[in-house]
C-alpha cells in the first residue's frame, strides 16, 4: 500500500488543535511504519506545510524545518515536473481542484498510489483517489 500525505496531515502530526485528530495522525503514522507502508508526498506539500505553519500560524521557521527534517527521511518525495502539467490541466478541468491539489493527483498517479491522507473533501470528487481520514471510515491502514 502507498499513502500520499497531504499538507494538513503533516501539520496535524504536530499542531493539531483537537486531541482526536492528533491521536489519529500519530497512530496512522505508527501503523504505516510498522506495516512498512510507503509514504509519499511531493515538494508542493512541503511548500504548503512551510507556508501554512510559518505564515498562517506563525510557527518559527526553525521549528517548521525541524518537523520537516524529522519527517522527510520517512517519505518518498515524488518529483514534480513538466510531465505533470497535462494531468494538472485535466484534473482541474474535470474535477474543479486547485492547481496544487491537481499536482498532488499527478504525483499519486506517477507513483501508482490510490490512497491519500487528507481532510480535504475536494479529493472525494476524483474517483481514482481513496481519501483516508476521520470522516471517511478509513481510519487505519489495512
Amino acid at each position: 500500500m502507498k499513502l500520499f500525505l497531504d499538507s494538513c496531515y503533516i501539520i496535524y502530526l504536530r499542531y493539531a488543535m483537537d486531541d482526536q485528530v492528533s491521536t489519529y495522525a500519530t497512530t496512522l503514522l505508527r501503523q504505516a511504519i510498522v506495516k512498512n507502508t510507503e509514504l509519499l508526498t511531493n515538494m508542493i506539500v512541503v511548500d504548503e506545510v512551510v507556508w501554512i505553519l510559518s505564515k498562517k500560524y506563525e510557527v518559527p521557521l526553525d521549528e517548521v524545518f525541524e518537523l520537516q527534517d524529522r519527517l522527510l527521511p520517512l517519505l518518498t518525495v515524488v518529483p514534480v515536473d513538466l510531465s505533470d502539467y497535462s494531468m494538472m490541466k485535466q484534473t482541474m478541468g474535470r474535477y474543479g481542484l486547485k492547481p496544487s491539489d491537481s499536482l498532488h493527483i499527478a504525483s499519486m498517479r506517477k507513483a501508482e498510489a490510490t490512497y491519500m491522507v487528507s481532510e480535504d473533501r475536494d479529493f472525494d470528487r476524483v474517483p481514482s483517489v481513496r481519501r483516508v481520514w476521520l470522516d471517511t471510515g478509513d481510519l487505519s491502514i489495512s
